[in-house]
């Protein structure tokens, strides 16, 4: 069986919000209760509309912030009540790449320097050592030795992108969290660097948990997928099984509105119709229940549990209705 690199249980990220003079503070309950665990070399995905709680886990996952209560170990350690030396070991273990290839990097330092830097914080190599890793890293992911010296914007988008690539991996990470890479590039580059994560992936057997809202993107990289709504898991199981049969109407709906080249005729198209609710005031019961076509009142005022249907988890009532 394969090392778990990531395990979270029941996670949650909740912030307090100021809804103005004289009136009572609010919570808004952007991460509320996500499991999972991630093996070595393996990806997980997580889908869903904006506003669902991706970034939010990724924050979470990655140290930045601090999970409100739940548990996250990270190869086995736990994050949380960790003292600072411990976290800051951890962090060698995970690492990020953001969505904006041209905010993440630092406009006025070097490439070579950006990426050796993971390395001068981390390591005790000698600066020659250093250079020589940076090197070997920036050949992996196609960039030439005279880029070394050169600045971010002197790069197109794709290469800026294969250069956080290179530093978030530079001190051989066991997870990688990827919130949208591939977003702020052509079409034509997306796979280009999406073929660059998963042959990186295989070199150094990294887990990978690839934060998107493209359900194309999701089905070339994916092996679990973990679709999100309001915060809370909707579905989750194998990749094929998702794409295949799903089970949640929310799921049914993202994969109903997205584009193929040999569309299903004998499959309904989904309309969601309505608005994300509003996080400070969520709905009662099921929180996609006035967008579901098929809500009843149960869903109404009962909160369906995240439970095993059909080899995947399903957060519906009634998902065994659409088990074929």
């Amino acid at each position: 069986m394969s090392e778990i690199v990531l395990t979270a249980r029941d996670l949650t990220r909740h912030y307090d919000v100021s809804r103005g003079l004289f009136k009572p503070h609010a919570t808004v309950r952007a991460l509320n209760g996500v499991s999972f665990e991630l093996e070595a070399g393996k990806t997980l995905a997580v889908v869903g509309e904006s506003g669902c709680g991706k970034s939010t886990l990724a924050r979470a996952l990655t140290l930045i912030e601090e999970p409100s209560s739940g548990s996250l170990k990270i190869a086995g350690q736990e994050v949380t009540g960790a003292t600072k030396a411990q976290r800051k070991q951890l962090r060698k273990d995970v690492q990020m790449v953001f969505q904006s290839p041209y905010a993440s990097l630092n406009p006025r330092q070097k490439v070579g320097d950006q990426l050796g830097e993971p390395l001068l914080i981390n390591t005790s190599l000698s600066a020659a050592e250093r250079r020589e890793k940076v090197q070997a890293m920036m050949a992996q992911v196609g960039l030439r030795p005279e880029h070394y010296q050169r600045y971010p914007h002197m790069f197109s988008g794709g290469q800026r992108q294969r250069i956080a690539l290179a530093r978030a991996m530079m001190l051989q990470p066991k997870v990688l969290v990827a919130d949208e890479p591939t977003s702020a590039l052509d079409v034509s580059i997306q796979a280009q660097v999406l073929n660059l994560f998963m042959d990186l992936q295989q070199e150094f057997n990294t887990g990978y948990v690839f934060i998107s809202h493209n359900l194309a993107v999701v089905r070339h990289v994916a092996d679990t997928v973990l679709v999100m709504y309001l915060g809370r898991p909707a579905e989750m199981g194998p990749k094929d099984e998702i794409y295949n049969r799903p089970l949640h109407p929310y799921t049914q709906a993202l994969l109903s509105a997205t584009p193929t080249i040999h569309p299903d005729p004998s499959k309904p198209k989904i309309k969601i119709v309505g608005e994300l609710p509003n996080p400070l005031n969520p709905p009662s019961g099921c929180a996609f229940h006035k967008r579901c076509p098929y809500a009843t009142e149960r869903c109404a005022v009962e909160v369906p549990g995240l439970r095993w249907v059909d080899n995947r988890q399903v957060a519906c009532h009634y998902a065994e209705q659409f088990v074929a």
